[in-house]
């Protein structure tokens, strides 16, 4: 009996030990103390992008994508994102039929190209976010709301492409660089889709 149970234990160790090996995070240290993706990540140049909210959206994905270092210029990954936003009341004040709190919605469309592959196709598609502010009756006081939303928002976007970002890149250096990786139809970013919420 006591045989048979140690025979278990040792068995259901070596199994344990077999998937652990199975199992590597996306961004384990490697010996340099650096995951790969985090160095590919320091690779994406982040392209300008139009408007408040998308000068916002790149400071925040530069200090992701980098770590907090100086964001790359000429870099092997470009990222080209393009946003677009509207608003919706969801409380009206029946005493004035003012809008009291608004929210906003952000749809950002993004293509990650691979400029050492001939602008090869990485990731592409499209995300969402979005935030509700404040209306009031002094105009400066919901401008100020509005950009803390677009603010917001903007961090939410960049921590979302930065996860796509990294799977992207997780799943090609898992199958290894002469393996071919589904390329995706590039959407343009001149006409994003009308409608916030429809992510892929």
């Amino acid at each position: 009996m006591l045989r048979s149970s140690s025979r278990v234990l040792l068995l259901t160790g070596l199994l344990g030990l077999g998937l652990g090996g199975c199992i590597q995070p996306v961004h384990q240290p490697t010996i340099g103390g650096q995951s790969r993706v985090a160095t590919e990540l320091a690779q994406v140049s982040v392209d300008r992008i139009d408007g408040y909210l998308g000068y916002q959206l790149k400071s925040e994905l530069d200090f992701l994508l980098t770590g907090g270092n100086a964001p790359t210029a000429g870099g092997r990954y470009v990222l080209k994102v393009k946003t677009q936003q509207s608003k919706a009341s969801s409380i009206i004040d029946a005493s004035t039929g003012r809008a009291q709190i608004a929210t906003l919605q952000i749809e950002a469309v993004y293509v990650l190209v691979d400029q050492q592959q001939g602008g090869r196709i990485r990731a592409s598609g499209k995300t969402f976010a979005s935030a509700s502010f404040d209306r009031s009756q002094l105009r400066f006081a919901t401008l100020r709301a509005e950009r803390d939303a677009e603010e917001k928002v903007a961090k939410s976007l960049a921590e979302r492409l930065r996860i796509i970002i990294s799977a992207a890149l997780a799943r090609d250096s898992a199958t290894g660089a002469g393996n071919a990786v589904p390329q995706l139809n590039p959407p343009d970013p001149d006409q994003p889709s009308a409608e916030p919420g429809d992510e892929s």
